[in-house]
């Protein structure tokens, strides 16, 4: 089965008070890899961070709060416009990131279309990576 990877450029915003920081993140979902999503973040034309996570939390963060630890998503309905909100620690800082709905919206609609939840095993064998690993 070929790999099919979808990139997508977000504007996102650093949700620092007093002020928003405008920030662009850069979503990346790999069929052969579909567990999870990759975001690079790149703010004043250098790249910050990137993190890699589950794309259940992205896919179910939409519409109510998920995740423990280091990464939370959750829905903003209040303002001018939905949002879903992007909590990120790693144990000594944190910081919380926001998409517009709709683009978090288009970019699940299209991962859930290149692999349906629930058919994620079709295009990753975790009991080969499983195999492999514990050969070490």
């Amino acid at each position: 089965m070929a790999t099919i990877t979808e990139h997508r450029l977000l504007p996102l915003r650093l949700e620092a008070a007093p002020l928003c920081v405008p920030l662009t993140g850069r979503f990346v979902y790999r069929t052969d890899r579909p567990y999870e999503v990759a975001v690079d973040f790149r703010g004043a034309g250098a790249h910050l961070a990137r993190w890699v996570f589950s794309r259940e939390l992205l896919l179910d963060g939409q519409n109510s709060a998920t995740g423990e630890g280091d990464i939370q998503v959750w829905p903003r309905w209040s303002g001018t416009e939905p949002r879903v909100l992007l909590g990120f620690s790693n144990g000594e800082q944190s910081c919380v990131v926001s998409a517009r709905a709709k683009d978090v919206r288009e970019l699940c609609r299209r991962m859930t279309e290149l692999v349906p939840r629930g058919q994620e095993q079709r295009h990753y064998d975790l009991d080969a990576e499983l195999s492999a690993l514990l050969t070490f």
